[in-house]
């Protein structure tokens, strides 16, 4: 009865952990048709009017050398372009920002981000699709880092003005330039005027975006400035349900307002001390944090059609005008990328519960680094397999040495019930007894697997979710780490090797743990339900399992098949009596004890000075049946 209730425990400890996020694998997400569009790179030629910024270059990222003080020192590159005739006539003109991990597309109007694409990474909607388009985290029709002013009871419609700006349409961060800065400026109704200043870096993801605003002048007017950025869209043709959100660092704490929230309401406000704000997919995001200051009011935005959940974020401003520095991060949920922002946007990169989230990000390191020397992350997740289960090998061998000696009593825990059918209260007393005089501990084979459980979830979390394993082949028809492993298809429907060698592995595990035959339906669906809750996850978390699960197998059988077990002493007891645990000795240690075990008809083995030394060191001799 203990042994059942300790297999139930367990089952609902894993469908508590691995059921949810099974049923969230299962959504698959089509996505928007302008998406499948895009166009995989290139320059965007700016309109025949206006006129754009000239770039200047920067001895340190920390510089805020005005873009007219570098014409006026004389650098020809910088030097305002005049725009020709045929300039005049066009509204609107684009400029073109190419550096080495990233293109992207500003506008005249309203001085935002129109196009952001990522060089190193393609979407997956399509998998026929032999040359996909680049991942845009500007949908197409939308503006990014748009911006609007509250001034009294009106809301100025800063993102319509058509700002003014001098310099080249397209500036080339490919040749060994570091910085890149851009510059607009426009002045509305009644004097109001708005400067937005950009500076890139060739290195990252992240850059700076400063709006400036003046001529504020009534005193008693409500007054803020609005920053946001439309959405991050899922990238993958089969994407988790709940990873569309927007995360935000508030008052301290971590808030997520999840794509799952928006069924009814379309904004979500969030009132505090925000310190950044972001929209995320599953792999990638965008995010704004203001410098020196903290925003006031963030509100997320829902768009299920589109399936994400944008932002938009105020700061107050005081007095006749303000002066605000963003830091702006638009790329994957790298952990070492985005911890390099320096702002601690790193918190909103899911690595599980904040319990489990330190090992999180020490086993993402250890994958990184493993991988830097041995470039296959199939083989790194199976070195990572095999040094976890050595590190617990000790608990491991514990859990599976209680395991056999409760399968050892359990002839005497039947006959207990039946001597005890109608005696429910002298049942448990008999029991209780019998562990203490064989020195066994029911809850002994469950103790050591909860100590696991923490690097298990934290492992678990990290090969779920690492951008690392995005499109990282292992070997044969494994080629996307982060995708199940699907050989063919039968009908429409998928055949995924790997969850099915697991569920094997798992049946032959089973075969070692389970003795009484009234277990054995119960045991039997522990591979069937974890084949099902592993079927559709990412290849590189059921390898993991399924080396684990290899050489559990072996540990097992060790213990049960094993020198050890063939002498009749449990390998605790064999450590006691000096029997050593591997070796051809050990097959006949004791060859006058097992003989005297086998004739006894009394059932008790005879007193000797070895019996003795095991009982008063806690150990433990099997007697044979």
């Amino acid at each position: 009865m203990d042994q059942k209730r300790a297999i139930v425990a367990v089952v609902l400890i894993f469908v508590v952990l691995f059921g949810f996020n099974y049923w969230q694998s299962q959504q698959r997400e089509k996505m928007a048709a302008e998406q499948a569009g895009m166009e995989a790179s290139g320059e965007v030629v700016a309109s025949a009017t206006g006129s754009a910024t000239p770039v200047v270059d920067r001895e340190a990222r920390g510089s805020t050398t005005s873009v007219t003080d570098a014409a006026e020192a004389g650098d020809p590159e910088d030097r305002t372009v005049t725009p020709d005739s045929t300039e005049e006539s066009a509204p609107e003109r684009t400029i073109t920002i190419d550096a080495p991990l990233w293109v992207a597309t500003l506008s005249s109007r309203g001085g935002s981000i129109t196009s952001w694409q990522l060089k190193d990474y393609s979407l997956r909607v399509d998998p026929e699709d032999d040359a996909p388009p680049l991942v845009s985290l500007v949908p197409e029709g939308t503006r990014a880092l748009a911006v609007s002013v509250d001034y009294g009871t009106t809301t100025l419609p800063v993102d319509d003005w058509m700002f003014e700006s001098d310099g080249p349409s397209h500036v080339n961060l490919m040749d060994g330039r570091e910085t890149a800065a851009v510059r607009y400026s426009a002045t509305g109704p009644d004097g109001i005027a708005v400067v937005r200043e950009y500076t890139f870096y060739a290195d990252g993801y992240a850059f700076d975006a400063r709006v400036e605003v003046y001529g504020l002048r009534d005193p008693s007017a409500r007054r803020s400035v609005w920053i946001g950025w439309p959405g991050v869209r899922p990238t993958e043709a089969k994407e988790d349900g709940k990873a569309p959100a927007s995360v935000v660092r508030i008052d301290g704490g971590i808030a997520k307002d999840g794509l799952g929230r928006f069924k009814e309401r379309t904004e979500y406000p969030r009132v505090g001390a925000i310190e950044w704000v972001t929209t995320q997919s599953r792999y990638f995001m965008a995010a704004v944090a203001p410098m020196g200051v903290t925003c006031s009011e963030t509100r997320a935005i829902g768009d299920a059609e589109a399936r994400s959940v944008g932002f938009r974020a105020a700061v107050p401003i005081e007095g006749e005008g303000t002066s605000v520095m963003f830091r702006v991060f638009a790329g994957p949920q790298d952990y070492g990328e985005v911890s390099a922002t320096g702002v601690g946007l790193e918190r909103s990169i899911d690595m599980g519960w904040s319990l489990t989230r330190p090992l999180s990000v020490l086993l993402l390191k250890a994958l990184v680094w493993g991988h830097e020397h041995i470039p296959n992350y199939g083989l790194v997740i199976i070195l990572i397999s095999i040094v976890t289960k050595l590190l617990f090998y000790r608990l491991t061998h514990k859990s599976f040495t209680e395991m056999k000696r409760m399968q050892d009593v359990q002839p005497k825990l039947n006959a207990l019930k039946e001597e005890y059918a109608n005696n429910k209260e002298a049942l448990a007393k008999a029991q209780m007894e019998l562990y203490k005089k064989e020195k066994v501990n029911p809850l002994g084979s469950c103790l050591p697997m909860i100590l696991q459980m923490p690097v298990f979830i934290a492992l678990f979390q990290v090969l779920r979710t690492t951008i690392e394993l995005r499109g990282a082949p292992f070997m044969l028809w494994m080629t996307d780490l982060s995708q199940p492993d699907t050989i063919i298809a039968i009908a429409g429907f998928p055949i995924h090797v790997l969850p099915l060698l697991m569920g094997l592995g798992m049946l032959v595990q089973q075969k070692f743990t389970t003795s009484d035959p009234s277990q054995a339906g119960v045991a039997k669906m522990m591979p069937i339900l974890f084949t099902v809750l592993f079927y559709n996850f990412a290849s590189g978390l059921v390898i993991y399992w399924l080396v684990n699960t290899v050489l559990s197998i072996g540990q097992q059988y060790y213990i049960h098949r094993g020198p050890v077990a063939a002498v009749g002493v449990s390998p605790d007891a064999a450590v006691s009596e000096g029997v050593p645990e591997s070796g051809p000795a050990s097959v006949t240690a004791l060859p006058a004890f097992e003989a005297t075990e086998t004739v006894n008809e009394t059932g008790r083995a005879p007193q000797s000075s070895s019996t003795s030394r095991s009982k008063g060191r806690g150990g433990r001799r099997r007697k044979k049946k």
